[in-house]
């Protein structure tokens, strides 16, 4: 006979409270931590900022341009650019802001934005939309022109992983959409509004300047462009070499007759100079007396004498 099993007194409620209290604040912190390992595995994506200042600007002959936004998230109904990390209403915004400057001294520019949608259509395609329109007003408050813009595109994300309407094709679609509008627009206020545009100096350009830092009119080294000298007037002064000449206003030297050359038969004593006079005297020439001019001697004198 075995003897009976001992009982266990059964802890009282206080004590296994106590007890599961320990337990959770043991196991607590291993959770914790689970959950923050499992966060730093997962990613976080961000979105460069649009910006379209690196794009020509459109300069108006406009006093100001003022913004009207009538395509705010969730003015069409299923509307999903409120979830874009950048809207397609603040993308065009950003554009009206960065291109279309006023550059006149009259006048207003009104840039509406009448539709700008992000839609989620079957198939897990996403339609996008934007329709603008720009109004030129006079400085009396008539409508003197307009240039209206309008731009769809379909974004079909299935090759992308996770859902069609992440952030991640949102942003895409947006990015696709502006490109496109900034040519439309463009093009359109171009070929409408192409009397409202005018050419402004560009900030920060290069202006003339002298090598020797003096301003221009100061007096600084300047380069002028002489005419050529008219070479068949006495009058016009003849060109200044750079190099000075060699020769002095003394005649050149006549050239040294040949070594086996006689005299010169017409100037025997050399080419008389240009600048000196130089007298020559002839040697008279021997000629015969004028007839009569000889007489015999008398016949009576002998101009010897002799003895017998």
């Amino acid at each position: 006979m075995h003897p009976p099993c001992p009982t266990v007194p059964r802890p009282s409620r206080a004590v296994r409270a106590m007890r599961m209290a320990r337990l959770m604040a043991l196991g607590l912190p291993l959770v914790m931590l689970g959950a923050c390992h499992n966060d730093q595995q997962q990613p976080t994506m961000t979105f460069a900022p649009l910006s379209y200042s690196n794009l020509a600007p459109l300069n108006l002959n406009v006093a100001s341009i003022s913004i009207v936004d009538r395509g705010q998230p969730g003015m069409v109904p299923g509307d999903l650019s409120n979830r874009a990390p950048t809207p397609p209403d603040q993308a065009l915004r950003q554009m009206a802001h960065d291109r279309l400057i006023a550059s006149g001294a009259g006048g207003h520019g009104v840039f509406t934005i009448d539709r700008a949608s992000i839609l989620h259509e079957p198939g897990g395609i996403l339609d996008g939309q934007m329709n603008v329109h720009l109004d030129v007003v006079s400085a009396d408050g008539l409508r003197k022109g307009y240039a209206v813009a309008q731009v769809t595109r379909s974004y079909d994300p299935k090759a992308t992983k996770g859902n069609t309407d992440t952030t991640a094709n949102l942003y895409e679609l947006v990015n696709l959409m502006m490109q496109d509008m900034n040519r439309e627009l463009e093009s359109q206020i171009r070929n409408n509004l192409g009397n409202w545009l005018t050419t402004a100096p560009v900030a920060g350009a290069v202006s003339e300047q002298s090598l020797d830092g003096a301003s221009p009119g100061t007096g600084g080294a300047q380069t002028v462009t002489m005419p050529m000298p008219n070479t068949t007037s006495s009058d016009t002064p003849a060109a200044v070499s750079s190099t000075p000449a060699a020769t002095s206003n003394a005649p050149a030297a006549p050239a040294a007759p040949a070594a086996n050359d006689g005299p010169d038969p017409i100037f025997p004593d050399g080419e008389p100079s240009a600048t000196t006079t130089t007298t020559t005297t002839r040697t008279p020439r021997l000629r015969s007396p004028q007839p009569g001019y000889l007489t015999l001697p008398p016949s009576g004198t002998n101009s010897t004498s002799g003895t017998n």
